[in-house]
């Protein structure tokens, strides 16, 4: 017998990952496991790779925790989120509030609504006929690109919900929260999330200042490393410099105060009729020597700090320093994720959501399938008996013409005409010649249904190619900030000797012929390592003996960078290659976009000699014409006017395959 439902809340921070595992217990939740993850760096570091901190936080995760049959919730930084906060004109049908709703979101989204995922809360007083909505959202490339972390790691998400909210759920659901406005102040590295909230109402601010900027800080005011800063931030409390270290963290101190003084004179002016109740701190920063009492004295409020919870008892954690309010955020989800938290709203994608749920009716709707075989195999077996039975006693009914098996059809002799079976044998010969008939029929045109199919076929892949070219559009490399702005010739060549660019110094690679070819098994194409190949370059090979379809495209272009012998052509061919062909394999290669680049060849291209001029596309706005042929004039720049016979030629061979990026692991 399965055991009460366990969730898991999620929250990977920029310094630390933190997970709470929690079940119903009575009235209410037990803790069943916790999870603390240090990364090795903060992720904002400049040094730092976000991408392997969070592989590598979530492949620890999944080797001490089985979450199999567990519910996840997945939290996403109050920053990355936009909340908006109205009250509604009095509606006497509340089926009318969806409507309403969405117009509003409309009008409080700075965004076209299909680029943003979003949800709304409804908050009402009970006896007060004033009702209040939150409406909360994120950008879809947002959330898309905080999920494929945990898709690649095969973890499955049943909703998304903002840092701020679950800990605003956490805190109503441990008693913390009543009629006076509540104030919680949650530092974290990058901003801090200031929520305020009532039994029946909320609101939040995510403020743009964090434990980073404490961190900053230091490093200016003692000349330190940033991980030299950040350990000595950490120690503030027990060195012996601490009032020195606070004084070079004052400034912060003082523009953080400001923020939370014009945040909460905001809201009390807003909401007149609420008072203001306590104030409770949460994250590592109020460790620092002399925060908590100057936020205190500032706000002229009573501060308190969160050490731990009433209603649940988190276990100390390696790394956690034993501090409960770490994981609030991550205590909310969970909340949320057993029908506990007191704001229900969902970021997750309703498409990832729509495809879950289909997911899990996947074995009901299969067992259903059979189920339904199984019947009629009965139903067919049991009739093939009986027929082979009859014709075992019959012999073949004579053969009938087209005409007289319509006329039998149409017009059946009656019962006392004929017997049972000869009744039964004349019926059986029109029907089968009738169904000679049919399919002589459908037979027929074949051809047409096939060519019509190929034309079909040809218009499949108009979407994906929108999709190949952006990706390719994407890798091209920016030119240097003083070519950014110019939008004609003339500007361009002014900005060119304004900024005495010299040709090589531009960073421009320019297309000049896109060749694209349909293969229907891209592996049997032979694709040329090329000049620049890199040995640790990752490939996906086919499975078993099924063809990959897919495009050989060949682009040729030119950089204006020198194409000599000698070292000098290595240099300008390694440009193409690092600020081109790497970046292609990065937009090329995105989770669920019907198609991956795999191999790619870059190498010199052949020169034509008596070409007249050159295309060009992507981001570049100058031209240029080809190496002329031995002994005539030297080729310029039509735009600036300049000798380009030191341009570097190339050509890069991709290979396009239609299907989605592979999840398994890739061979070196």
């Amino acid at each position: 017998m399965a055991g009460p439902q366990t969730v898991w809340g999620i929250d990977v921070g920029k310094s630390a990952f933190k997970a709470v595992r929690l079940r119903a217990a009575g009235d209410g939740v037990e803790v069943v496991s916790t999870d603390y993850i240090e990364h090795s760096k903060i992720m904002s570091q400049q040094d730092a790779d976000p991408d392997a901190l969070w592989s590598s936080a979530l492949e620890k995760f999944l080797a001490k925790n089985d979450i199999t049959n567990d519910r996840i919730v997945i939290g996403v930084p109050g920053a990355q989120t936009l909340a908006r906060f109205s009250k509604l004109p009095p509606v006497e049908n509340k089926k009318k509030i969806p409507d309403i709703v969405r117009y509003e979101a409309d009008q409080q989204i700075p965004f076209d609504m299909d680029e943003v995922v979003w949800d709304y809360q409804v908050f009402e007083a009970e006896g007060n006929p004033d009702v209040e909505v939150g409406i909360f959202a994120i950008k879809r490339e947002l959330i898309r690109d905080h999920l494929v972390h945990f898709d690649s790691q095969g973890i499955e998400a049943n909703a998304v919900q903002a840092a701020p909210l679950a800990s605003f759920n956490a805190m109503h659901f441990d008693g913390l929260v009543g009629e006076s406005a509540t104030i919680i102040i949650d530092i974290g590295t990058e901003s801090t999330d200031l929520i305020i909230g009532t039994e029946s109402s909320l609101w939040t601010r995510s403020i743009q200042l964090g434990g980073n900027n404490f961190t900053e800080a230091l490093v200016k005011a003692f000349k330190l490393s940033f991980s030299k800063a950040e350990t000595l931030k950490r120690t503030a409390a027990t060195s012996k410099y601490a009032r020195q270290i606070f004084q070079a963290m004052r400034p912060v101190f003082a523009d953080l105060v400001q923020e939370l003084q014009r945040s909460v004179g905001y809201y009390t002016a807003t909401h007149r009729d609420v008072d203001i109740g306590k104030v409770y701190g949460m994250g590592n920063a109020f460790k620092l020597p002399g925060l908590q009492k100057y936020i205190k004295q500032n706000l002229q409020l009573d501060l308190i700090k969160i050490d731990n919870f009433s209603k649940i008892r988190i276990p100390s954690a390696e790394g956690s320093a034993g501090d409960a309010s770490n994981y609030s955020v991550a205590y909310g989800l969970a909340l949320q994720g057993l029908d506990l938290g007191k704001v229900t709203s969902n970021l997750l994608p309703p498409e990832i959501a729509m495809a879950s749920a289909w997911k899990k009716k996947r074995p009901f709707l299969a067992a259903a399938a059979a189920c339904l075989l199984l019947t009629a195999g009965v139903v067919w077996f049991r009739g093939m008996a009986d027929r082979n039975t009859l014709e075992a006693n019959s012999s073949a009914p004579p053969p009938v013409s087209d005409d007289s098996a319509w006329s039998t059809i149409l017009n059946p002799p009656s019962e006392s005409e004929l017997a049972p079976r000869p009744y039964g044998k004349l019926i059986s010969a029109a029907a089968k010649s009738l169904n000679q008939q049919y399919n002589s029929l459908t037979s027929q045109g074949s051809n047409e249904i096939k060519k019509a199919e190929n034309i079909e076929k040809l218009l499949a892949n108009r979407t994906v190619w929108i999709k190949i070219l952006s990706a390719i559009h994407a890798a091209l490399p920016d030119p240097v900030d003083e070519l950014k702005s110019a939008t004609n010739a003339e500007e361009y060549v002014n900005a060119i000797k304004s900024a005495g660019l010299s040709r090589d110094k531009r960073n421009e690679i320019f297309i000049e012929s896109f060749e694209s070819k349909f293969a229907a098994d891209v592996d049997a194409v032979d694709v040329i390592k090329g000049d620049y190949s890199e040995e640790s370059t990752k490939t996906y090979e086919k499975k078993g003996g099924e063809n990959r379809p897919g495009f050989i495209i060949t682009l040729q272009g030119y950089a204006p960078h020198k194409k000599g012998s000698g070292p000098d052509a290595q240099e300008k061919g390694l440009f193409v290659n690092n600020s081109f062909v790497r970046s292609l394999r990065k937009t090329g290669r995105v989770p669920g976009q019907g198609f991956f680049i795999n191999r790619i060849g870059l190498t010199v291209a052949q020169e034509k000699a008596g070409s007249t001029g050159r295309g060009r596309e992507g981001r570049g706005r100058g031209g240029g014409t080809p190496p002329p042929a031995q002994g005539g004039p030297k080729p310029t720049d039509p735009i600036t006017g300049e000798l380009a016979d030191d341009d570097y030629h190339f050509q890069i061979v991709i290979e396009v395959v239609l299907t989605d990026l592979p999840e398994e692991k890739e061979n070196q």
